[in-house]
């Protein structure tokens, strides 16, 4: 029990502590009522025994109670103070209502018991208590009396009905306390949206069942479950549509983790699941089960369960005590680095999208920094066309300064060459940079990076105007390219321009397969194919707008290999 919940625990025992003592009060009362008890010169000695010796045979009973009510099991549960103390009451005021006879004033005792089962037991046994000993009330006066006289009645209605009030009142109280108490400790540990653990409480839980298994000698695993790109059904489908796949995944490990298993959402996106018990293989066996089920779960929620356009999955990590850490935290982290590899290895697209959802709430000139290091990234990825995305920009520039366009379009222009390639991270990198010429398989699949391309750009808000640009830059001029076969000034502007400035880079660069064109063989191609692949009236103004950019290009080139040389020139002296 934590600080807070022990404190607001002990300051209700205290009320409860006090109302108990008035209702004991009450009974001392009418009883020293009843024997018209004195206090002065004229005190009777007599009472006062009596009441000791009495007061002490009923706390040696209480005591051995105490001892003896724990063990017995179906009184496990029950408050034992309260029960104790209900067990020497009821009889006592039962046996003091016979004693009195005709005193009115002893019927106010059915309040006493009455009031302490409702402060232990809720209102609704309170209330029963109350009725119960209203009725008791009523017979013991119709046995003494040998009937019910109307002031007798009139008084044991008056009475019951007060009791019976009171006793509602008082339990209605102490539930509402009990029922806040528990809502506070729902709201302490448990994750709103969910249902499931919260990450604070999870970080206590853990650690209470690593010390129970170092104690059992048991093993113990556990799974850090990750929703890959979670911001990228957030922006596509919105936040709302996001929020109930947590919630529909949330409700899945509610009904497949049972005790002594137990799930928490542990991040914004992310959810652990402890299973004390099993070792790190067993855990990931259970884990592969658990995440097919979320992923169908998850997928059910997009669109009425169709096939969402990118693959929705889930990153697992999974550790075990005490081979990966011996306490709660370090079996956190060593969760945090086994989902790492795993998102992280393989050739994944994890990072780049990663990148995007980064930028995704960015300005346009904001985000271009980022940019720029998603693009060294794509480049690490594909080593044949290292340096692509920013050849391609200058070519396309100097035809878009040709031109005269204005400032917008070439900052569109600018971002759209950046990205144009962006889809080829969806490719394996054996096809990215196979050294023959691609089969027919693989060269249908490489064409789907335009599509890809566009759908990675589309939840960026400020990138969409260059979605074209992405999704066309392979059209070309006769209809006979990819995707969508435009033809001619179907074609944005944009696209055409950055197909001429797309195929002349890839013509001058060096390939496994071929060999880079020359300059002047370049430009021979270009006008070779104009009105076919490239817009006619675009290839004559590329083709005076590149001839300097392609001469610093080449001269920045040297220049680099001339500082590479030095550099091992220097390494080997």
């Amino acid at each position: 029990m934590r600080e807070w919940e022990q404190r607001r625990a002990e300051e209700l025992s205290e009320y409860v502590l006090v109302t108990h003592i008035v209702c004991l009060l009450i009974f001392l009362m009418v009883v020293a009522s009843f024997y018209d008890f004195k206090l002065g010169r004229d005190l009777d000695l007599s009472f006062p025994i009596v009441f000791s010796i009495i007061f002490v045979f009923l706390l040696s009973i209480f005591y051995a109670s105490r001892k003896l009510i724990p063990k017995v099991t179906f009184l496990s549960r029950t408050r034992t103070d309260e029960l104790l103390l209900l067990f020497i009451v009821s009889p006592l005021t039962l046996g003091f209502l016979w004693f009195s006879k005709d005193f009115f004033g002893a019927k106010v005792l059915i309040m006493v018991p009455a009031i302490i089962a409702a402060t232990a037991f809720g209102s609704y046994v309170g209330t029963a208590a109350a009725i119960l000993f209203g009725a008791l009330l009523f017979l013991l006066d119709y046995r003494i009396f040998g009937g019910l006289p109307d002031n007798v009645f009139q008084t044991n209605l008056l009475v019951s009905s007060v009791t019976v009030l009171s006793s509602w009142v008082v339990g209605g109280l102490m539930e509402v306390e009990k029922k806040t108490q528990r809502e506070l400790v729902k709201l302490a540990d448990y994750d709103q949206l969910t249902g499931l653990y919260n990450h604070r409480f999870l970080q206590e839980k853990l650690a209470r069942s690593v010390q129970e298994a170092a104690g059992k000698k048991i093993p113990l695993a556990a799974v850090l479950f990750d929703i890959d790109q979670f911001k990228y059904y957030n922006a596509v489908y919105g936040y709302q549509k996001g929020d109930e796949i947590l919630t529909a995944i949330g409700k899945l490990l509610l009904e497949e983790v049972h005790e002594p298993d137990y799930a928490a959402r542990y991040g914004s996106d992310e959810f652990m699941v402890v299973l004390p018990g099993l070792n790190k293989d067993e855990a990931g066996e259970a884990a592969a089960v658990l995440k097919e089920k979320m992923q169908a779960r998850a997928v059910s929620c997009l669109d009425g369960g169709e096939v969402p356009p990118r693959p929705f999955s889930i990153s697992t990590g999974v550790v075990g005590y005490p081979a990966d850490g011996d306490a709660a935290l370090a079996l956190v982290r060593a969760a945090e680095d086994d989902l790492f590899r795993t998102k992280y290895s393989g050739g994944k697209t994890y990072l780049y999208r990663s990148v995007l959802s980064e930028i995704s709430t960015l300005k346009i000139k904001d985000a271009f920094p980022t940019l720029q290091t998603l693009v060294a990234l794509i480049n690490a990825k594909d080593r044949y066309t290292f340096g692509h995305s920013e050849r391609v920009l200058s070519y396309a520039l100097a035809l878009a300064e040709k031109m005269g366009l204005s400032g917008e379009e070439k900052d569109l222009l600018r971002y759209g060459a950046y990205l144009h390639d962006i889809g080829k991270i969806e490719v394996e990198s054996p096809v990215l940079n196979k050294p023959s010429f691609l089969n027919k398989k693989e060269w249908e699949l490489m064409k789907k990076h335009t599509v890809w391309g566009s759908e990675l750009i589309q939840p960026l808000v400020a990138f969409r105007e260059i979605l074209p640009i992405i999704r066309s830059h392979h059209e070309n001029y006769d209809g006979s390219g990819y995707p969508d076969h435009l033809k001619g000034e179907e074609i944005p502007l944009l696209a055409r321009i950055l197909r001429l400035a797309d195929s002349f880079d890839a013509m001058t660069s060096n390939r496994p397969y071929r060999k880079a064109l020359t300059f002047s063989e370049a430009c021979a191609e270009l006008e070779r194919y104009a009105g076919a692949l490239y817009d006619p009236e675009l290839v004559p103004l590329f083709l005076e707008a590149v001839k300097d950019v392609y001469k610093k290009e080449q001269q920045a080139a040297k220049q680099e290999l001339l500082v590479i040389g030095h550099e091992l020139e220097a390494v080997q002296n």
